[in-house]
């Protein structure tokens, strides 16, 4: 009882840590950002979305991603990145670089932006990270390519193209961990970029200033047998919050399966292996279970290459569930 107690204490301190840090750095901010893509597989790629995940676990790492969404219709979304982290040569500090492309229709956008992250020591076993992200957006949209109904209507804001390159992209993030648990909390895009290029202020998607919160907890970390609840929230001012709550299991460090509830009403099925040393594989598929949509689609399915080198040689290392 007395364990439980102690870990529900630093679970909260931790939290309340991070509210702090990120209420007094970003909401002074003026800025909203384009709806973000979706990651089932969130709990392998928290650098995605925060920063202060880079360079955590003291590798060097390369994840490759893709997302189709929708399988069987044409122009349905798009989602493919490329994510690489690695700790510097002293270990509180890490970098990392994200390249993601997301697409829907003629609609594109390309995000590049680099990470860095510092670590300090709260006590003896619960550590702060801080992010930093930085780079740059490109975003076209072909609308002259659109069919437009009914047939023969003319729409002055498909006239023309959108080609807009090299928009300013940034966000900071922080995160408290132990061995038992991890909280995190960011803004992966602080900044109004504005869509409106042609000559008609044709207007994409409405902008929003996206805040994750994600978390979890490993039990039997001593066993061949492990369990990882967890959870990430996605909100953002004028937009529904979106909750995915996940349970995993992990067998002999070698294997992951498990099971997710999105809030959007969509259920999914989640996996990873080893498939050699420095090598994982993960997937997941996704199913609508609401009623007006569950009949349309073929599910969504993500899949993630993961490739881990111990570079640096050290004589230990974390065991990382997360």
């Amino acid at each position: 009882m007395l364990r439980i107690l102690n870990i529900s204490k630093q679970f909260f301190r931790g939290f309340r840590i991070l509210i702090l840090i990120l209420l007094g750095g970003v909401w002074s901010f003026s800025g909203r950002a384009q709806s973000d893509p979706i990651f089932t597989q969130y709990m392998n790629s928290i650098q995605t979305v925060n920063p202060a995940y880079a360079g955590m676990w003291e590798k060097v790492g390369v994840q490759v991603f893709t997302r189709r969404y929708y399988v069987g219709h044409d122009g349905a979304p798009l989602t493919r990145s490329v994510c690489f982290y690695t700790p510097v040569k002293n270990e509180n500090n890490g970098i990392g670089l994200n390249i993601v492309d997301d697409r829907i229709g003629y609609e594109k956008k390309l995000t590049v932006t680099a990470d860095y992250a510092y670590q300090v020591r709260l006590d003896w076993k619960t550590y702060l990270r801080l992010g930093l992200k930085a780079g740059f957006i490109n975003y076209d949209n072909l609308l002259t390519q659109y069919k437009l109904y009914p047939d023969g209507i003319d729409d002055p804001m498909f006239m023309d193209d959108v080609d807009i390159n090299f928009m300013v992209s940034w966000g900071i993030g922080a995160m408290v961990y132990t061995k038992d648990y991890y909280i995190s909390l960011s803004i992966p895009q602080i900044i109004e970029n504005d869509f409106r290029a042609n000559r008609n202020n044709y207007s994409s998607l409405a902008e929003l200033r996206y805040a994750y919160l994600i978390g979890g907890y490993i039990f039997g970390k001593q066993r061949q047998i492990r369990f990882k609840p967890s959870f990430m929230v996605k909100g953002a001012i004028g937009a529904p919050v979106q909750a995915d709550l996940a349970a995993n299991f992990m067998f002999y460090n070698k294997f992951w399966i498990g099971a997710m509830y999105r809030t959007n009403h969509t259920v999914a099925a989640v996996m990873q292996l080893s498939v050699l040393k420095n090598l994982r594989i993960g997937y997941a598929v996704d199913y609508s279970v609401a009623q007006e949509f569950r009949k349309y689609q073929l599910g969504t399915h993500e899949i993630r290459l993961i490739y881990e080198y111990d570079f640096y040689k050290r004589p230990y290392t974390k065991k990382r569930f997360f």
